[in-house]
């Protein structure tokens, strides 16, 4: 991450910078859904995932800045936190291509597009809410909080339970497994950087509804 790309001359919006670091984000995981679809030709998704992860250290860089301009508060280390997690998303999200470039599995295990299949749908639910950013419904970011806690749960679980299999029942070889192994992980670990986005965006929405009252919607 290079903080010198940015141009402070003409810096962007922090809400504009999260929508964008979102929508990248959306798009990382889509590319790697395409590249567990297509592992007989893994190098085109490679190189996108690579390039999008260029980017949302980009955008990760853009929103440290835009920051800096900003007077100090307690708003500003969350959404540090905020912004490093999406960035710890796309990094995993990059990292679990560059295992599949070096490992060249044959065929994608199943228990991987379990864990994949629902990191993406917790990006998605992140989206949602970003959509709204800053003018947030606090009801509707704590139910997004709550549903991604049990989806990293859920993903745990799914961890959990292959590495149990491959531990009573010798299932795949050992290099195998270990490289299976390294990339659940990864893919695990990647839906807890997702859900404590959205722990953060539950205090950033309740920090900013005490700080601006008037803000609240009348439903609250």
């Amino acid at each position: 991450m290079n903080p010198d790309n940015v141009d402070l001359k003409n810096p962007l919006s922090l809400e504009v910078i999260l929508k964008d670091h979102l929508d990248n984000t959306v798009a990382c995981g889509q590319k790697l859904s395409k590249l567990f679809a297509n592992i007989e030709e893994p190098d085109p998704y490679i190189a996108e995932i690579k390039a999008l992860e260029e980017k949302g250290d980009r955008l990760t860089a853009d929103a440290y800045c835009a920051l800096e301009l900003l007077d100090y508060s307690e708003f500003i280390p969350m959404t540090e936190q905020f912004v490093q997690r999406l960035d710890d998303i796309v990094d995993g999200i990059n990292n679990t291509a560059r295992l599949i470039d070096i490992c060249r599995p044959r065929k994608i295990e199943d228990s991987a597009c379990e864990i994949l299949s629902t990191l993406v749908s917790m990006i998605a639910r992140l989206n949602v809410e970003i959509t709204q950013y800053p003018a947030n419904d606090l009801a509707s970011v704590k139910a997004c909080r709550e549903e991604l806690k049990m989806n990293e749960e859920n993903a745990d679980l799914i961890y959990h339970n292959w590495r149990r299999k491959q531990y009573r029942v010798l299932v795949l070889p050992l290099v195998d497994e270990a490289n299976w192994t390294e990339i659940l992980g990864i893919l695990e670990q990647t839906t807890d950087a997702a859900y404590h986005a959205a722990v953060l965006l539950e205090r950033k929405t309740r920090y900013r509804q005490r700080q601006y009252p008037e803000s609240v919607p009348h439903s609250l």
